[in-house]
């Protein structure tokens, strides 16, 4: 175990570790190669790891250009997630109190400017969620036509429902591989919460109905690896094995009821300032007066449009990619104030 600092820095990185010897150094670099010489703090949690992570960090730790404190655990517990992110992320909160916590994977390669994109970006944001790649030169797959269909679908969204902290060139990603956060935020929403999968959605999902602004930067980048056993159940890894298994493309969200919640959002967002919340109630089918008072307890538009929209009458439906891929097309050529 690294002992501890109790010097306070601006900036810390929370990783979770369990078993990722092969993939650390790569990790190590590139946080050694960050570009501005800024000052951070590198809080590792390993959780349950037997293949020596530890003792490699320990070995590497002198020659690094930043501090490191870690933690571990041996208890021997099924993979946790959400727990072993929050375990990190707890130490990186102890060491930045008053300032900015990032988080990557143990198996990720953040770009060489990634500590500063999110520096800058948290600058218009409460919350920043970068970009994921997967770095290795391969064939396309089945999730990378995924990918692209959900880059369209969130660049549709964000002219529909536009909000001033967005990035210019943003994404749809939702992940713990590149998250960042005021040390505040992060305080004030309760961390991560130590669920098995999932732990990041749940995270930003949170943010959003809090009323924090969360920002989904393109710049900011982390690429990560396309192997098909992960360390975390039900991750990237998992599913990239399951798109193996079948030869059928995937299902998604029927785009049309996409669309119907990223208008009802506009709608939501204007209703909030103007105090009209008839036409909005009834496009919901809630009562008037359960609207109103979630948007007096909502402290601002976002809160209000995270808690208030809910899915279409009848369910979101789900169809497959390649049907939803000609669908979006349809959608994308209407004009984007008109409303369902």
């Amino acid at each position: 175990m690294l002992i501890p600092q109790l010097e306070a820095y601006s900036v810390a990185i929370g990783v979770p570790v369990r078993n990722e010897i092969k993939r650390l150094p790569h990790l190590l670099t590139a946080l050694a190669q960050q570009q501005g010489r800024l000052s951070f703090v590198l809080c590792l949690f390993f959780d349950n790891c037997t293949d020596g992570s530890i003792n490699f960090v320990q070995r590497r730790a002198a020659a690094l250009p930043f501090s490191i404190v870690s933690d571990y655990c041996h208890a021997g517990d099924s993979p946790s997630a959400g727990a072993a992110r929050r375990r990190a992320m707890a130490l990186a909160l102890r060491s930045a109190p008053d300032g900015t916590l990032l988080t990557t994977d143990a198996d990720s390669e953040p770009a060489l400017d990634w500590v500063a994109t999110n520096l800058a970006a948290l600058e218009h944001a409460d919350v920043v969620v970068g970009r994921i790649t997967r770095g290795e030169r391969r064939v396309p797959d089945k999730l990378d036509r995924m990918d692209a269909y959900l880059e369209r679908l969130h660049q549709l969204r964000r002219i529909i429902d536009p909000v001033p902290w967005e990035a210019p060139e943003t994404h749809h990603w939702t992940s713990g591989a590149s998250t960042a956060v005021w040390a505040d935020v992060y305080r004030q929403l309760g961390g991560f919460e130590p669920v098995r999968s999932g732990e990041d959605g749940k995270f930003v999902e949170a943010a959003a109905q809090a009323g924090y602004r969360v920002r989904r930067d393109a710049t900011v980048l982390v690429k990560t690896s396309s192997r098909r056993a992960g360390r975390a159940p039900d991750g990237l890894a998992t599913t990239l094995a399951a798109c193996d298994r079948t030869p059928v493309l995937p299902r998604v969200a029927h785009p049309e009821d996409m669309v119907w919640r990223f208008r009802q959002h506009a709608n939501a967002r204007a209703a909030y300032h103007t105090g009209a919340f008839a036409t909005l109630a009834a496009a919901l089918q809630l009562p008037w007066d359960q609207v109103s008072q979630v948007a007096a307890e909502s402290i601002n538009d976002e809160a209000f449009v995270s808690r208030i929209v809910g899915v279409p009458r009848g369910g979101m439906r789900s169809i497959g990619l390649a049907h939803a891929e000609k669908l979006l097309s349809d959608l994308e050529q209407i004009d984007p104030l008109e409303v369902a």
